[in-house]
């Protein structure tokens, strides 16, 4: 096998490609989205200052065909590997899993941290994968995420307040859009950072809240698997100014219709921290008709000597 680093936009694509055929194939415990991948590359990536080729790398079989990827999180100790059914739970599993551990560990030195730990992301009912993490030394840690889904069968009534319209965001609008995101989450974008990520080769949809004033009241990244005819909802952002008007709920199910007319979806998803960490981003994707699909947990290696 040949390991890769990213290089090109075509990179992305394939490996994008790639995931989304082996979720075709095993539909079960799949928890990683084609848009997952982009949006922490890029997002994650520039958000922090860092290159797409210092966070995925990929391997090639005999044949040029990509047989795994992976993100590294150096800054937050972790790795997301991903692998090909025919791959999965084997030596070639267990020597790629090997070399993310020492990869991940080596990007963390390298902005001088000092890791004291590995993380990995598992689906709770996914027994194999469990008993693959524990044999390499890892231990459940604590619920991370909910992924859940929409089967756009029914859809709530929704009504945006006065004044307000949705619209696809556009290169002219980067200081809005830095503006919502910093007043959504956290507060690190401008324009110019922004702008690399709304330019980078992973974008596909924002869809935006426009207010009376002309801010942006709410925001959303959609991300489109066209084996799967389904998307990714990844994030979903109100502004705290206009928080509580079920802006964020009438942006959701405007982009639900929308993709399932014009791209024939039939799934959508969209992941939220557990209720003990933010019961409010739950409450707003059962409102608009999500239900969970898989619970995801955190595992943990240790690195310090006891």
């Amino acid at each position: 096998m040949k390991r890769k680093s990213y290089n090109t936009s075509e990179d992305l694509v394939r490996v994008q490609r790639a995931l989304m055929q082996w979720s075709e194939q095993v539909t079960e415990f799949n928890h990683v989205h084609k848009g997952d991948v982009g949006h922490r590359i890029f997002n994650g990536g520039f958000g922090r200052g860092y290159d797409p080729s210092d966070i995925l790398y990929y391997w090639e079989d005999d044949n040029a065909e990509i047989v795994a990827f992976v993100s590294i999180f150096g800054w937050w100790e972790s790795f997301d590997l991903q692998i090909a059914p025919e791959y999965r739970f084997t030596d070639t599993h267990k020597d790629i899993f090997e070399w993310c551990e020492k990869a991940t560990i080596d990007f963390a030195n390298r902005i001088d941290t000092v890791p004291k730990e590995l993380v990995f992301e598992v689906c709770t009912n996914d027994t194999r994968y469990k008993d693959f993490v524990t044999a390499q030394g890892y231990k459940h840690s604590k619920l991370a995420l909910v992924l859940t889904e929409h089967d756009l069968q029914t859809f709530p009534d929704v009504f945006l307040p006065d004044g307000f319209t949705i619209r696809l965001a556009t290169g002219n609008d980067l200081e809005q859009l830095a503006d919502v995101h910093n007043h959504s989450f956290t507060n690190k974008w401008n324009a110019e950072i922004y702008g690399k990520v709304f330019n980078a080769p992973h974008m596909e949809r924002e869809f935006v809240v426009v207010a009376h004033d002309g801010r942006f009241a709410a925001f959303t990244n959609v991300w489109h698997d066209d084996i799967n005819d389904s998307i990714l909802f990844e994030p979903v952002g109100t502004h705290s100014d206009f928080r509580r008007r079920g802006i964020g709920k009438a942006l959701m199910v405007h982009v639900l219709k929308t993709m399932q007319a014009e791209q024939g979806i039939q799934r959508a998803y969209v992941c939220h921290e557990p209720p003990d960490k933010n019961i409010a981003s739950g409450k707003l994707y059962e409102s608009v008709g999500f239900k969970v699909k898989y619970h995801i947990d955190e595992w943990v290696r240790s690195l310090t000597i006891s």
